[in-house]
């Protein structure tokens, strides 16, 4: 799907004629409901970088250049030493379980993504059990093999034609202790949409077969690097319906346990009355319910020297005791399950049988001693599906306590429950798609409300000859108290004569001047006729929503 380039910031109505243009091909697909869509709409005036994205109704801007920030933490290449929690701005190599299961004081969360996902950003993936010298089962990197991640454009279609949202990221990456450095992603799936880079610098990103992203520098020794990119991740990630199967549907993943972890999850695995014969869901409810279960606690499980046993049976622990247990549980009953963490938190990622992907698993964790820096001024991401997994009473405890965690912005009170330890659903239902946008509401308040100043819109152009599936250019300018005003959102919808049905056509920005410039999409399917093209701006903080009459 191809997007509208630049779209519009002002409010103008005109009637316009739609004629045909079968005899030319569809340059543009028309943008379905902007509720459900806005994460996947893009701002650009055509150059290889879009300006911004538009995300639940907000203008996310391309991030700004620069050198580190005091509220970020470089990715450094020296790895981590893979102890409790994970050192921020590295990735161990493999991760040791402990007994220390409470939160000892106040963990950091650095934030590279907007919308945020705090807690979630993806440094660390391991994926095989394996047993250290002193016998610990250790959780580690399975195959460490990298393949190439070459940027695919902002407007690439989802390879599995499966709704994705996008994300910015910015990170700084310090190659001064090696020439590979860990590089954060949202989900395993994710693409590599553009990518540039402070000072300019040949960049070249990996993934190995744990899904870790890794980035590299040509003659980058003793350099730090800020990168900017535009990233994707599949809705599916966050949150789906669990399909049917045997839980070891895709065993054929898995790498083989060591017989005596194997021996010892399978017991467990019976406690939980579970086997390889069971099903999929079966098996994922029941684990989820049992490990989501754990409470936090300074008093650990006792010790009868097998602490995966001690920590499974114990039912208590924080984050990464519980995403520990539950993996190699998982894998005994050939579930493709793996151990997900960064410096502040620590969930599991399970592949779904039926080509169904990736599902993040949240497990809980000690919500209430993390901190997240670089968060205020992004919007949380909001799952467009509901948790499919049970949330037992501890639970949701854990849940609610993540909705006070430190240095978030504040979650809308309807329509979601936004992104924090334990999250993994938010109450707004629905993958958008429909041809048809439903009519608002209401139209936006009048110009110049008492709360906000007015805005004069101007169109350049007054009367259009529209063709379907063929682009549409609109330019004008947004003017307050006598002056341009940036960064106002932008709308462009067609109207049907009786104004019973709207079309989102798309979304922008207006620039620092305040002009904008709109080359949109006109929907292929529409039935020839006279239409109506509205364009109007909701305001912002300090000017109020226009339809220029």
């Amino acid at each position: 799907m191809r997007w509208p380039r630049r779209a519009v910031i002002l409010g103008f109505v005109l009637v316009t004629s739609l004629a045909h243009a079968d005899d030319h091909p569809t340059l543009h697909e028309y943008v379905p409901d902007l509720e459900a869509d806005e994460g996947t709409i893009l701002v650009s005036s055509g150059g290889a970088q879009p300006d911004a994205i538009v995300y639940d109704g907000e203008v996310l801007t391309r991030p700004d250049l620069g050198g580190l920030r005091r509220d970020e933490q470089p990715m450094m290449a020296g790895a981590g030493d893979g102890q409790q929690t994970e050192e921020p701005g590295r990735r161990s190599p493999d991760f040791r379980p402990d007994r220390v299961t409470h939160l000892d004081g106040t963990v950091g969360y650095y934030t590279v993504f907007s919308p945020a996902i705090a807690p979630f950003k993806r440094v660390t993936a391991l994926d095989r059990v394996v047993l250290a010298d002193d016998g610990t089962p250790i959780l580690t990197i399975g195959d460490r093999r990298r393949a190439r991640v070459a940027p695919v454009g902002a407007g690439a279609e989802s390879p599995d034609g499966l709704p994705r949202d996008r994300f910015w990221g910015s990170v700084v990456l310090d190659f001064r202790e090696g020439a590979l450095v860990p590089f954060p992603s949202v989900s395993p799936e994710s693409q590599l949409l553009t990518l540039e880079t402070e000072p300019e610098t040949q960049l070249d990103v990996w993934r190995d077969g744990a899904d870790n992203f890794y980035a590299s520098a040509q003659n980058a020794a003793g350099r730090v690097v800020r990168v900017v990119f535009l990233t994707d991740a599949p809705r599916a990630y966050f949150g789906r319906p669990i399909p049917a199967g045997r839980v070891d549907a895709l065993s054929e993943h898995v790498a083989p346990l060591p017989a005596s972890v194997q021996r010892d999850a399978e017991t467990f695995a019976a406690e939980l009355q579970l086997s390889r014969s069971s099903g999929f869901r079966e098996a994922l409810e029941t684990m989820t319910r049992y490990f989501r279960s754990f409470e936090e606690s300074e008093r650990p499980p006792e010790n009868h020297g097998n602490i995966y046993l001690d920590l499974a049976r114990g039912r208590r622990g924080i984050c990464r005791h519980r995403a520990y247990a539950f993996v190699i549980t998982a894998q005994a009953l050939g579930m493709h399950a793996r151990f997900v963490q960064n410096e502040a938190h620590a969930w599991v990622e399970v592949e779904l049988p039926a080509d169904g992907g990736w599902l993040r698993v949240d497990l809980g964790g000690a919500a209430t001693g993390l901190e997240a820096r670089g968060a205020q001024d992004r919007p949380p991401y909001q799952p467009t599906a509901q948790d499919p997994l049970p949330r037992p009473p501890e639970y949701e405890r854990a849940y609610e306590e993540a909705a006070q965690m430190s240095g978030l912005r504040p979650r809308p009170t309807a329509g979601g429950s936004g992104e924090g330890p334990g999250s993994g659903s938010n109450g707004a239902g629905g993958q958008g798609g429909s041809d048809e946008a439903p009519m608002p509401s209401s139209l936006p308040p009048a110009p110049g409300s008492p709360a906000r100043g007015a805005l004069e819109l101007a169109l350049d152009a007054r009367r259009f000859e529209v063709f379907r599936g063929r682009e549409l250019e609109i330019t004008g300018g947004a003017r307050g108290e006598g002056r341009g005003v940036a960064g106002l959102r932008v709308e462009a919808v067609l109207r049907a004569p009786l104004g019973e049905r709207e079309w989102l056509l798309g979304v922008t920005v207006t620039d620092a001047s305040g002009r904008f410039r709109a080359v949109v999409g006109v929907p292929p399917d529409l039935a020839v006729g006279d239409y109506r093209l509205l364009v109007r701006t909701p305001g912002d903080g300090t000017w109020g929503p226009a339809v220029a009459r």
